[in-house]
């Protein structure tokens, strides 16, 4: 099964909607979803969610979806690996996806719901929020 994926996103002020999605239960307690959730005070403004999926592809439609109706809504997202470390982000003012790891994920899920993550992907890692969210 493939590892857990957070995603962020950012609904309005500091209100914050951390999913953690996945194909099995997640524990909100985990080391990673900690690490995550210290970067997003004040808590009670956080909305902790656990989407969980039957298999991998219905978990790569679940994150595009949530990506899209993020971005229509013109609201920011952040997207976290398995050990809660940053993979990509975009905010309204970002033209495009910022990695801030320097370069986009390799994992099928992120080219498979990402624009831009093929090969012939500009990496961007500097952004107007490269510092904080």
């Amino acid at each position: 099964m493939p590892p857990p994926v957070y995603f962020v996103q950012h609904l309005s002020g500091h209100d914050e909607r951390l999913l953690g999605m996945h194909t099995r239960r997640i524990d909100l307690a985990h080391p990673a979803v900690t690490r995550i959730v210290a970067g997003l005070q004040p808590l009670d403004r956080i909305d902790l969610r656990t989407c969980l999926f039957d298999c991998h592809a219905s978990l790569v439609l679940g994150l595009r979806h949530r990506i899209a109706e993020a971005e229509a809504a013109a609201q920011g997202w952040r997207l976290f690996d398995a050990d809660g470390v940053l993979c990509c982000k975009r905010f309204p003012g970002d033209a495009q996806v910022i990695y801030p790891q320097g370069h986009p994920p390799q994992a099928d899920w992120a080219r498979a719901l990402l624009p831009g993550t093929g090969r012939a992907a500009r990496v961007s890692a500097a952004s107007p929020h490269a510092g904080g969210r």
